[in-house]
């Protein structure tokens, strides 16, 4: 019952009849020329009427018009997005609008303002589990929980991957894992700019226990198998919780202190 609360991204058009075999029912398209971080995308046309559409690109005014002419010649179900100026285009559309801006929507209040404008509000994954609680108690019926894949750490309209190599005359690799202060990133990059995920996952599927209108999953960089076991808690591969049970809010200390 739960996993027809869960939105997933789709890598290969042939998954969505394994998902279904989950009991998956929605599905989310990265739409063709305007996402980032994304291994795969689709044009238009394959997305079907069911389906949500899926953009995480900064856009601008020439993006937002050609977005606008996607917009009014295509059927979907529903649109997950993160550029604002989007809003105005599908204010008076019928069809479910999900916003997610990654790193922003750490607090009610601000999630109450946009759901002024849309559906639904997809928490961000930065705060802890005892705060996103809090957050579905009151807002349970409105927002919708990242509970799994890569994490974005940095997004760049920069083509870094393409820069690094022709500065270092070296061949490109692209995704391409680093380690830096400690810290490993996958990154990957289109002509639309480049994104560091956060390695390893985050799995936050604990919060399928949660009150809310729907589960998120990006499923991009990950297998459908990889997916199958997670749900199925048989996976062998590193995960971590990202910040569920590590607060991020740390206080300064006082001038005397510091004398």
């Amino acid at each position: 019952m739960k996993n027809e609360k869960i939105i997933i991204t789709i890598n290969k058009l042939s998954e969505r009849k394994l998902y279904e075999m989950l009991g998956i029912t929605k599905f989310a398209y990265p739409l063709e020329g305007f996402c980032v971080g994304m291994p795969n995308t689709f044009s238009k046309e394959e997305i079907p009427k069911d389906g949500y559409l899926y953009t995480n690109r900064i856009l601008d005014n020439r993006g937002i018009d050609e977005i606008k002419d996607v917009l009014n010649n295509l059927e979907i179900k529903g649109i997950i997005f993160d550029d604002l100026g989007i809003i105005p285009l599908i204010k008076d559309k019928k069809m479910e609008k999900i916003l997610y801006l990654s790193h922003f929507n750490t607090n009610q209040k601000s999630i109450e303002i946009y759901l002024n404008y849309v559906d639904s509000v997809i928490v961000s994954s930065d705060i802890t589990k005892e705060e996103i609680i809090n957050i579905t108690n009151n807002l349970k019926d409105k927002v919708t929980l990242f509970t799994l894949g890569y994490v974005p750490a940095m997004y760049s309209r920069r083509l870094l991957l393409d820069n690094y190599s022709k500065f270092y005359k070296i061949a490109k690799k692209n995704p391409l894992e680093i380690i830096e202060n400690n810290k490993k990133f996958l990154i990957y990059e289109n002509k639309y700019g480049t994104v560091f995920y956060h390695i390893p996952l985050f799995n936050g599927l604990e919060l399928m226990d949660l009150d809310c209108q729907y589960y998120f999953i990006n499923s991009a960089f990950l297998e459908y198998e990889d997916i199958n076991n997670l749900l199925n808690n048989t996976y062998n591969k590193p995960y971590d919780k990202g910040f569920l049970y590590q607060e991020t809010i740390y206080k300064l200390k006082d001038d005397e202190d510091e004398e």
